[in-house]
């Protein structure tokens, strides 16, 4: 039983990281794009 719960703790930890590193992608990805398009002043963007 204890050799269960700590393989179901192991995947769901490795879910866990695969999902925010997924979502951290996918939320980098257009800022950064977005960034590249809009070249605007600091200034601006801190307002």
């Amino acid at each position: 039983m204890k050799n269960l719960k700590e393989n179901v703790l192991k995947k769901s930890m490795k879910m866990v990281g695969f999902l925010s590193l997924f979502l951290a992608a996918l939320v980098i990805t257009p800022a950064s794009a977005g960034s590249c398009y809009q070249p605007k002043c600091p200034d601006e963007l801190l307002k």
